[in-house]
């Protein structure tokens, strides 16, 4: 019989959650923006930061943002919608964009302008 924690890899493991979450060839983690959360930053320069880290956790998790199958993007308020757009495409590999949903939520911190959730595979 297989031993769960040959097939699931936990990355950071925390009290309340893992940084990231291997599957035998899938990644699933949240990304927000570096903190501390500075309210002052646009939701571009937020998106930017964020991207960054999730670039950093893809890596080390095994995969790569060509290797995105999907992204979800909660927005703290949708009027940064196009603001965070022109980011995100310019980060993703435009020959292999994943699945992607996009809505509006309150999240956990007043001066986060978004968060995202992303699944990628390893192979």
């Amino acid at each position: 019989m297989t031993d769960l924690n040959d097939i699931i890899q936990r990355l950071d493991v925390g009290p309340r959650m893992s940084m990231g979450v291997r599957h035998k060839d899938t990644v699933y983690f949240a990304v927000t923006p570096l903190a501390p959360y500075d309210g002052n930053l646009s939701a571009a320069e937020q998106c930017k930061q964020l991207l960054q880290k999730a670039q950093a956790r893809l890596e080390a998790l095994g995969s790569n943002r060509s290797k995105l199958l999907f992204t979800a993007i909660i927005l703290a308020d949708m009027r940064d919608f196009d603001e965070v757009n022109t980011v995100w495409d310019g980060w993703i590999d435009p020959a292999a964009p994943p699945a992607r949903a996009c809505f509006q939520a309150g999240l956990t911190q007043p001066s986060l302008k978004l968060e995202m959730i992303m699944i990628a595979a390893t192979n």
